[in-house]
């Protein structure tokens, strides 16, 4: 692969510095004919070639094989000076045509095998591949999502397999890159600093063996957040027990293959048919979904039993409980109010040291069901079961 991409790369320059040259060669032949015309013309009798800008328009008419007629020589000279135009131009103009259409092949030929680069912004990264990914696109798509931002897959499928994956959506334009996502190189030609989210699934794709798939979606996730921060990761986990890992790579959202398995048997035991109320709610083809929403402002302070009733009544939607949005460490929080030389060395290290010691706490981050008295604030998110005619808030990004 490193070879086929060092091959294409040299093929792009090649390319360039061949449709550089045919240009100056092109440019130099037009003024070159230009000057020779206008030399022989502008004493002939009967010319028309009056100035050298009449020459060169000249050229460019009789090099295109346009052929107006409007400007012509009728000197012995200047008629030689055409011959030789004529000849030159038309290997010139076939040469710098054919420059043209192999960087357009070349062009193809790296998106079709995966080694492009992408040039979008606030684009959804999926890393990796395995039999759930189709249905990541297929929920994409039932949201909205795929509408509103360009997917980039980043695994090692078999080109026939992108292929079929393009034709199917190819609504939406789904790109493509090919390589070993682990690698920072293969993220930035995702351009992932520029991203809004990063999903990293348990990858099957490049034959990886099982028990080192939790530790490459770990490595993945330190990778992107060392690249770009702000990018919003949700990671999926097959063993429960890398879950800390994740954590400690300070990744938004881990899911766990398997997770709540029990619990959704010992309900089909203990309260019969409520598993299948909760596949209705999580069915991408059910009417019905939970969604996050930003809270309306004017509810900021007040109570539960008020949003409930205004989501009832004029979104059709059941308010389930919230979010609360995460809450950052500062330093602040962890010193002293008073200025002694201790706190003032700690932050003096802490400003020298350029780094971000201090993660975002994942605690008490849910509240479902709460009391109806309870009060909104600013960080929460309303977490609501609506149908897909509601239109989505733009604060759910």
């Amino acid at each position: 692969m490193s070879s086929l991409v060092r091959i294409l790369r040299g093929l792009r320059r090649f390319g360039r510095e061949r449709l550089v040259l045919v240009s100056i060669v092109t440019l130099l032949i037009i003024f070159a004919s230009a000057a020779g015309v206008y030399y022989f013309e502008q004493t002939s009798e009967g010319s028309n070639i009056s100035s050298f800008w009449d020459g060169v328009w000249w050229a460019i008419v009789t090099m295109g094989t346009v052929g107006y007629g409007d400007k012509y020589p009728v000197s012995i000279g200047g008629r030689v000076v055409g011959l030789l135009l004529i000849f030159s131009g038309v290997g010139l103009m076939s040469l710098f045509t054919a420059t043209i259409a192999s960087m357009f092949v070349e062009k193809r030929i790296r998106e079709g095998k995966g080694l492009d680069t992408i040039k979008d912004k606030d684009h959804i990264v999926i890393c990796g591949w395995n039999q759930h990914t189709e249905e990541v696109l297929q929920g994409l798509t039932a949201y909205g999502s795929l509408e509103e931002a360009r997917v980039v897959l980043i695994n090692e499928l078999s080109v026939d397999d992108i292929d079929a994956l393009r034709m199917k959506y190819a609504k939406y334009d789904l790109r493509f890159l090919r390589g070993n996502y682990v690698h920072e190189d293969v993220l930035l030609r995702a351009n992932i600093a520029r991203a809004r989210f990063a999903l990293i699934m348990a990858d099957i794709s490049g034959g990886q063996a099982e028990e080192r798939i939790d530790e490459r979606t770990t490595l993945t996730a330190l990778a992107i957040k060392s690249i770009a921060p702000q990018v919003k990761i949700i990671a999926e986990l097959l063993d429960h027990e890398n879950k800390p890992h994740l954590k400690r790579a300070n990744v938004d959202e881990i899911i766990i293959r398997g997770e709540h398995v029990g619990a959704l048997l010992a309900s089909a035991v203990n309260s019969p048919g409520l598993p299948r109320v909760f596949s209705s709610v999580l069915s991408l083809g059910d009417t019905s979904k939970l969604r996050r929403y930003e809270v309306p402002k004017q509810f900021v302070g007040r109570n539960f039993r008020e949003l409930s009733s205004y989501f009832r009544e004029r979104h059709q939607a059941i308010l389930i409980g919230f979010l609360k949005e995460k809450q950052k460490v500062r330093v602040e929080d962890i010193l002293s109010d008073n200025s002694s030389a201790i706190d003032s060395f700690i932050r003096e290290k802490i400003k020298e040291a350029k780094k971000d010691f201090f993660y975002e706490s994942d605690e008490s981050r849910v509240v479902i069901n709460p009391d109806d008295n309870y009060i909104i604030g600013i960080n929460d998110f309303a977490v609501v079961l609506s149908g897909n005619n509601q239109k989505k808030d733009r604060g759910n990004k």
